[in-house]
């Protein structure tokens, strides 16, 4: 999900449709730096929290879905990429999980009614979406008092040092774009919404795993904030 050294490939600017439609034939099989900081920190709060019925917006190939799922929770899950979809589904079919599944945008409302779930998690995808006091509103609408909201975010102070979503191919790096979103623009939307924030994580490019970065870029920027993690509740 960064933007390293791209000079051995053509690099070639994507839309979000094109760009998830042609990386979700290896988005679970590549080494992502990301996703493996991620997951560390979501995976420990995910085990804190009491879950019934579940929204994940973003779903991607449904790694938060397939997770919550295997609970016993009820999961609604939605994405954009119909090729990311599919992907999830498929993943879905062979553990024998049940998962709603549908092909949506926060660009437009999401097609639920109010206070529908008691929790909603969105992860690595905000960074894409143009309007945050939207998507936060409506994160807001469809959670029930008490609920929790769970956010991670491609951290804006690596987007801000010019590092991007993207993927290789051997013909070309892929570049999707990214919204120049503050950390403040994060925190202040979820309390102007009227969330409480509970939580906030800062993760660094230097809790990368082994492997995933390279020696050099991790002496260059190892303090680098690379993933934004917040936890958040709505009041009862």
């Amino acid at each position: 999900m960064s933007a390293e050294d791209s000079a051995e490939s053509q690099i070639r600017e994507v839309s979000l449709q094109e760009g998830y439609a042609i990386w979700a034939t290896s988005y679970d099989s590549e080494k992502n730096a990301l996703i493996a900081v991620e997951e560390h920190y979501v995976d420990s709060l995910l085990a804190t929290l009491p879950v019934t019925t579940a929204l994940d917006v973003g779903t991607g190939t449904g790694r938060y879905a397939l997770k919550l799922a295997r609970r016993g929770v009820t999961v609604t899950a939605i994405d954009q990429s119909p090729e990311m979809l599919t992907k999830a589904q498929d993943a879905a079919r062979a553990e024998g999980l049940t998962i709603d599944f549908q092909l949506a945008s926060l660009d437009n409302d999401l097609p639920f009614a109010a206070s529908q779930f008691d929790f909603l998690i969105c992860t690595l995808m905000l960074c894409h979406v143009p309007n945050l006091v939207h998507a936060i509103r409506e994160f807001y609408r469809v959670l029930q008092s008490g609920s929790h909201l769970l956010i991670t975010a491609f951290h804006p102070e690596a987007i801000e040092r010019g590092w991007r979503t993207m993927f290789r191919r051997p013909e070309a790096a892929y570049f999707l774009p990214n919204m120049l979103h503050t950390r403040a623009d994060y925190l202040e939307t979820l309390a102007a919404t009227g969330f409480t924030v509970l939580k906030v994580i800062d993760a660094l490019l230097n809790e990368s795993p082994e492997g995933y970065i390279s020696e050099a870029l991790l002496r260059d920027k190892a303090d680098m904030a690379f993933c934004l993690i917040v936890l958040a509740q709505k009041p009862l």
